[in-house]
């Protein structure tokens, strides 16, 4: 029997925001949560470079510290809510838009100029307080989608069974799918085995 292989993180969003989102997928059918402990979420954020090991080196503590899972996850309920109720065109929860505020509220950021290779470069500094702060570059995501973004293009995967969002800025805006190897593909087949069924029904009808 082949063996089965965990879900990993998806990074198929283009934002983010979407991309912290789609850290509960489905697999099988079923629900499967990828922040499963605080570990978990500073991998995502070292994942993702919204820190380096450098810059959260003074703090790995904080890797097993519970209370970085809790947050992450209710900030994510409400990211997802507020996705929802846009796309939906629908009025958005002030309950869920002051959670993300609690993450932006008072972060000191420095940035430092320096150069490389001859060019000049910045680093942003976040000033790491609580395990929360680790969370602050998720919260601007958003800012930056919920402000900035077309919501006409922020799409859920077309695979009824998958529940991955991206938004989509692909040529004349026509992606339907998280993964056109994946779900794309799996459609495809299902579309081709819908229409085999299809014809085969209507030749038992009309034999000759």
């Amino acid at each position: 029997m082949p063996k089965k292989i965990a879900p990993s993180f998806y990074f198929i969003g283009n934002n983010l925001a979407l991309d912290f989102i789609n850290t509960k997928v489905v697999a099988d059918r079923k629900p499967v949560e990828l922040l499963r402990a605080s570990e978990d979420v500073w991998n995502w954020l070292l994942l993702t470079g919204s820190f380096t090991a450098q810059q959260v080196d003074p703090v790995t503590q904080w890797r097993e510290e519970p209370t970085l899972v809790k947050e992450a996850i209710e900030l994510r309920t409400s990211l997802h809510s507020i996705v929802r109720q846009r796309m939906l065109k629908a009025e958005v929860s002030m309950e869920d838009l002051e959670r993300i505020n609690l993450f932006l509220k008072s972060k000191a950021i420095t940035t430092r100029m320096f150069s490389k290779e001859g060019q000049i470069a910045s680093v942003r500094h976040i000033e790491l307080q609580q395990p929360s702060d680790l969370l602050f570059p998720v919260a601007e995501a958003a800012v930056d989608l919920f402000t900035n973004f077309d919501f006409g293009l922020v799409k859920k995967c077309g695979n009824p069974d998958c529940v991955l969002y991206f938004y989509d800025n692909s040529k004349n805006s026509t992606r339907r799918w998280c993964s056109q190897k994946t779900c794309g593909n799996r459609m495809k087949v299902a579309a081709f085995m819908e229409r085999r069924k299809k014809e085969e029904a209507e030749k038992s009808k009309n034999p000759g």
